[in-house]
């Protein structure tokens, strides 16, 4: 009987038990093992401070069945052409006018700062202008790359060097 068997065998016996005494023990008893498997330990820890049986079962089903918790990754709809480059146009014109703007900021001297702008990546149009997963769609063709938090940059240009 390997580890996962040997759990769900004292899952089973748990839910039959009715001894109060009999029950602490499986609990300690699936504690112990669990906390040997690749389980998250917080979620173990809930789970046996709260005596949660419906967590428990879902947290043995994911070891024995991992594939079957694992999130599909949905299909992109087809955009043309015109509409990939007008969504990309877009985007680098909003990100030029960004930098001009951090470029432009007149402060109380006569004269401004003169100072490159540190923008490198911002948040694409909304869903007003462009369909969402526009850019899930050039960033898998390589034309745009995510950032995270909803940032996206423009690749560097072959053979450019991007120092940080």
């Amino acid at each position: 009987m390997n580890l996962s068997q040997k759990i769900r065998d004292t899952e089973t016996k748990l839910r039959s038990m009715s001894d109060p005494m009999k029950q602490l023990d499986s609990w300690q008893l699936l504690e112990r093992l669990l906390g040997r498997m690749p389980v998250d330990q917080s979620e173990l820890a809930r789970i046996i401070k709260e005596r949660d049986a419906i967590g428990l079962d879902d947290m043995i089903r994911r070891l024995e069945d991992p594939e079957a918790f694992q999130t599909k990754e949905e299909p992109l709809p087809e955009f043309t052409q015109s509409e990939l480059n007008d969504a990309l146009r877009a985007f680098r014109h909003r990100i030029k006018f960004k930098k001009l703007d951090d470029e432009s900021k007149i402060s109380q001297r006569n004269l401004t700062g003169g100072k490159k702008a540190q923008i490198d990546s911002m948040q694409p149009p909304g869903a007003s202008e462009f369909d969402p997963l526009i850019w899930k769609v050039l960033v898998k063709e390589g034309r745009l790359v995510y950032d995270g938090q909803g940032f996206y940059h423009e690749p560097p240009a072959r053979g450019e060097l991007k120092l940080d």
